[in-house]
């Protein structure tokens, strides 16, 4: 009950009413020794038809599996190159603050106060005040006692 039956039949009607009285009868015989040897022409063709089949699906398959071993090992590759970064990081981070430690470090081992104080506790003692010598004149300029 399907319109598909009914099509097919009236196709079938159609083109026997289109192939008129006298070639009808002529027609079936042809179409039949046709049928018949495009049936052995498939038979015969069937099994080389299918063989290439076989090999092009399994290179494909072949393909597909390549291209998935290879995305996973590159995905893993990415992977530890991504971890690795990571670690680089964190020991750059830690290797800047060391750095910066130092160099606080340094500059207070540079202050004028604390080489004072160490020389002090070594026991050296601070010089008298400045004197300078006039070559022109010949006089010394500044006492031991005064500031100037």
């Amino acid at each position: 009950m399907s319109t598909r039956t009914d099509t097919r039949r009236a196709s079938a009607r159609r083109a026997g009413a289109e192939g008129g009285g006298g070639a009808a009868p002529s027609s079936p015989k042809r179409a039949t020794a046709g049928k018949s040897g495009t049936a052995r022409g498939r038979a015969a063709s069937g099994g080389q038809g299918r063989a290439p089949r076989i090999p092009f699906v399994l290179l494909v398959l072949c393909l597909l599996g390549g291209a998935l071993v290879s995305l996973l090992v590159l995905r893993s590759v990415v992977a530890q190159e991504a971890f690795a970064i990571t670690s680089l990081q964190a020991e750059n981070r830690e290797l800047s603050y060391e750095e910066q430690q130092r160099r606080n470090n340094v500059a207070h081992l540079e202050t004028s106060q604390r080489i004072a104080g160490e020389a002090e506790s070594m026991g050296m003692e601070q010089g008298e005040a400045t004197r300078f010598l006039d070559l022109e004149n010949g006089e010394i300029t500044g006492s031991a006692g005064s500031g100037e």
